[in-house]
């Protein structure tokens, strides 16, 4: 767990996202409030449409409040926040370009050095497992090897803070075990450049087993129904007695 005093990364204020449509204006999250420590696992739960993606997308910087404001190491955010870097659900991957030249593109702004880029690159390539395939394209790849490809290229730009929007959906279960396995072995790597993570799942038992925190938000127009601790030792397990409680706390919150 995170220490109740360790400082704090991310700070949403009063925070309002809406969207124009033909048919009128879209609430999708509404009236947020919470901070993010450094060291922090957090996972975000909630319905679909409940604002999930749009939450991450408002922590990257890639779209603004609608009223509200969020705060990265006391200072508001105006734009692209570059301490925080984005592990999409599909990928995301360039299909032209081989694994290592996926890996580089975050890189490119900067840094000129394209020698130190492709060290960079094949140093988190290894980290993820990927050794090897550095100069494979992504229809050569399986799925699982696809979402290590996104990761390294998250890593690579080495962020304080790695945002994933539910980043297991779109491999297999035994792939999805795996990776989860390896997530919180990288993220126990002093190696590691990430301080805090933010996850967003559908998946509770998946949010129970991986974070400190869980965010639970309402259905449309998202609002924070829930703020709950996890207070499991790791590696967590479902055959702990307790698992099953906090499943429970999460769904009665979800439901």
């Amino acid at each position: 767990m995170t220490a109740p005093d360790a400082p704090i990364l991310i700070q949403l204020e009063g925070v309002t996202r809406r969207f124009a449509l033909p048919q009128g204006e879209l609430t999708v999250l509404d009236d947020l409030t919470f901070t993010a420590r450094e060291g922090e696992f957090i996972a975000i739960v909630g319905p679909s449409g409940a604002g999930k993606s749009t939450l991450l997308r408002l922590l990257n910087g890639l779209i603004r409040p609608s009223s509200g404001r969020i705060l990265y190491k006391n200072v508001e955010q105006s734009g692209i926040n570059l301490g925080t870097a984005m592990v999409f659900q599909d990928f995301a991957l360039l299909p032209w370009l081989t694994v290592a030249q996926n890996v580089e593109l975050g890189l490119e702004p900067r840094n000129p050095d394209r020698r130190a880029r492709r060290a960079k690159a094949a140093r988190y390539i290894q980290k993820v497992g990927l050794e090897g395939y550095e100069e494979a394209y992504p229809r050569e790849l399986s799925g699982g090897m696809k979402q290590r490809v996104g990761l390294a290229r998250a890593l690579a730009v080495e962020p304080e803070v790695l945002l994933m929007d539910e980043p297991f959906s779109s491999v297999d279960v035994l792939t999805s075990i795996n990776l989860r396995d390896e997530l919180i072995d990288l993220w126990s790597d002093r190696d590691f450049p990430v301080n805090t993570i933010l996850m967003v799942t559908h998946k509770i038992e998946e949010a129970i087993e991986l974070a400190d925190r869980i965010l639970v938000l309402s259905a449309r127009p998202g609002r924070l129904a829930g703020d709950i601790p996890v207070d499991l030792p790791r590696p967590r397990r479902k055959t702990d007695p307790r698992f099953p409680e906090y499943v429970d706390r999460v769904f009665s919150l979800l439901a």
